[in-house]
């Protein structure tokens, strides 16, 4: 473990084992003296700006990895905008006041941020919060940080808006691993679906019809049962009939056909493929409860999975 002198990092709130996805991160802001905090090597009005996201000492940043999944989603949830649009008013700002922090120069910055369009690994940053108390912070359904004491105040600055990076990308590999485990218990712990109950007869449910929890039916019964009869091709049409006639009303075809072409072409069905089916699956429960706000979030990660 990395230790630098007057480092102090310490989750007073939440599980580590368990990242929530929320985070709010802080820091006390001091001065040697008793006097006000320095605010470092920056101008008069970066200066004024700095000191004003500070509330009674306290310095925070709030952030939600689990509701903003990208930075579009952190531009229309923050600021109700497009990213394109967040993008030219920051290019506007900078132009105005001779670039980002008083340094950055205008073209620079654009070239920069119109690099942001396409780069889904870019962090979503934080936003200042203001909190009078830790008390106020530990009362917010989040994970709580505090990351030390600072007397001057763009250091303090620089430190709360870097370790959300940090926080993210474990928050994001816990994720993926508890993805990868209820995906391995679901294929692994299925009985053999030949003796199960039910198949193509005149009960058999429709998709139109289907009043349970169409996305749990798909992923637990039919195409488990579509995966366990590859190896037998007069098992498996017999599982791909049962898939089509549970689809026959579906009227998007090809994200049907999709499906099918993923459950064949992918013998092994590792982690990403099946992510695919899982989102494949999610669609099919969007376009059919005509959810479009989550349908836009699954292409999306479709896009991203290629």
């Amino acid at each position: 473990m990395i230790q630098l002198p007057g480092m102090h990092l310490e989750q007073r709130k939440g599980d580590p084992r368990k990242l929530k996805g929320k985070l709010i991160a802080y820091v006390r802001v001091e001065s040697d003296e008793g006097g006000e905090a320095s605010s470092g090597p920056v101008d008069e009005g970066n200066a004024n700006a700095l000191a004003a996201m500070v509330r009674n000492g306290i310095l925070a940043v709030q952030a939600n990895f689990v509701d903003q999944r990208n930075i579009r989603d952190f531009f229309r949830e923050e600021f109700g905008i497009s990213l394109e649009k967040g993008i030219q008013e920051v290019i506007d700002q900078a132009k105005e006041t001779g670039g980002l922090e008083g340094a950055l120069d205008p073209e620079a910055v654009k070239e920069r941020l119109d690099s942001m369009k396409n780069a889904d690994f870019i962090p979503i940053p934080a936003k200042i919060a203001f909190f009078s108390s830790e008390a106020e912070m530990l009362a917010s359904d989040a994970d709580v940080y505090y990351l030390g004491s600072f007397t001057v105040l763009s250091h303090a600055h620089l430190c709360v808006n870097s370790f959300p990076i940090i926080y993210q990308a474990y928050f994001r590999e816990q994720e993926h691993r508890a993805m990868e485990r209820e995906i391995a218990a679901l294929l692994g712990n299925i009985e053999d679906p030949r003796k199960q109950e039910g198949g193509n007869g005149e009960d058999a449910p429709r998709l139109q019809t289907y009043r349970g929890d169409i996305k749990a039916y798909l992923l637990k019964d039919i195409i488990p049962n579509m995966i366990y009869s590859l190896s037998d091709p007069a098992e498996y049409q017999k599982a791909l009939s049962h898939f089509k006639d549970f689809m026959g009303d579906f009227g998007y075809p090809e994200d049907m056909q999709a499906i099918v072409n993923l459950v064949e072409s992918t013998p092994q069905h590792d982690a990403k493929g099946l992510r695919k089916l899982e989102l494949l699956v999610a669609k099919v429960e969007a376009l059919q409860n005509e959810d479009y706000e989550k349908l836009d979030g699954i292409r999306n990660e479709l896009g991203k999975l290629g």
